[in-house]
């Protein structure tokens, strides 16, 4: 008995083993299979599909740097980048600029990218480099524009770019750039203005980046550097898009006018009555006017005289003005300009 048992066990032993070594060239078969597939079906040649996920992440990292340059290559003489250039995306912005990420999100955010440079031999002298990937440069502009410091002052020879004590701002194409220093310093600040140099000749852009609407402004008495571009909820009115404000100086008052071009005529006069409905319905008044183009038009609000009217395709007018009699004239001169625009197309 104890013999038969024996062989038994021995039986089963074998049996076991067999079934290993069934599994085990399944196993391989699959394998093989596997490694000869053809990776074209999922657009990767043989040869991306002979290289390691290192290799890959590499090849990657060239790519990307061929777009835009790595950002600890612009550091300026005398200093040195600090760690490593940090990314941002829509989902994570808020980690860094918490607060604000809504206004860049709803304006075309794409991609943040910080850098910190310190002096060499002072790591307390540093600056922070934030480039917003905005999607195209009316974007990069209206954030610009929003967010511009009142003390700021233009920085020669860039056309959308200003300075403040310690920092310098600008749009490069598509990229709205922030440089932002530890301390007011002219040392500090030289270095700034070595990297925007930099940035400008090192970080490619499409140069056809020209705004059509900054031209539709008079440029008599308009205040420098006041246009701002509003790409939704201008002056808090949800319908009120791809506004531009600017500023203009008569006498001794400060008047905001704006504008909106639509596609036609027909979408700017709704445009408009929404407008100056919602203004009614938040307060405002009609005014009198001495003026037939905009009679109607004219509203106090508050104290203070709001104009809305339309010229063509666009939709234009005064907000918020403390003086009536400088807001008609503004809109006045604004209405001349629109029509000279139309007809010079």
């Amino acid at each position: 008995m104890a013999s038969a048992g024996r062989r038994a066990k021995g039986f089963e032993s074998a049996i076991s083993v067999c079934l290993l070594a069934i599994l085990f060239l399944i196993a391989v078969g699959i394998f093989i299979k596997q490694s000869d597939s053809d990776m074209s079906r999922f657009g990767i040649g043989p040869a991306a599909a002979e290289l390691s996920l290192q290799e890959l992440e590499i090849n990657q990292l060239q790519i990307n740097e061929e777009e835009k340059p790595a950002l600890s290559s612009l550091v300026p003489a005398g200093f040195e980048a600090l760690l490593k250039t940090e990314v941002y995306k829509p989902e994570t912005l808020y980690e860094k600029i918490n607060g604000k990420a809504p206004l860049y999100i709803e304006s075309g955010f794409e991609e943040l990218s910080t850098q910190r440079f310190a002096k060499t031999d002072d790591q307390g002298l540093w600056m922070e480099l934030f480039v917003y990937d905005m999607g195209n440069v009316k974007n990069a502009f209206s954030v610009y524009s929003i967010q511009r410091r009142a003390e700021g002052k233009a920085f020669s020879p860039m056309r959308f770019a200003y300075k403040t004590s310690n920092a310098l701002y600008f749009v490069h194409g598509k990229y709205y750039i922030e440089l932002v220093g530890s301390a007011e310093s002219d040392e500090l600040f030289r270095a700034v203005a070595e990297v925007a140099r930099k940035i400008r000749a090192n970080l490619a852009i499409d140069y056809d980046t020209e705004i059509a609407e900054l031209q539709f402004f008079p440029q008599e008495n308009l205040v420098s550097g006041s246009i701002k571009l509003y790409l939704a909820n201008a002056f808090g009115f949800r319908g009120l898009t791809n506004t531009f404000s600017a500023r203009y100086r008569i006498a001794d008052e400060t008047v905001t006018a704006f504008l909106s071009k639509q596609a036609n005529s027909n979408d700017a006069k709704k445009m408009a009555e929404s407008y100056h409905s919602f203004l009614i319905t938040n307060g405002a008044v009609k005014k009198k006017t001495s003026q037939k183009s905009i009679e109607g038009k004219v509203m106090d609000f508050y104290g203070t005289t709001e104009i809305v009217f339309t010229v063509g395709r666009f939709v234009a007018g005064v907000h918020e003005a403390e003086n009536q009699q400088a807001a008609e004239k503004i809109a006045e001169i604004l209405t001349n300009k629109l029509n000279s625009v139309l007809s010079n197309e």
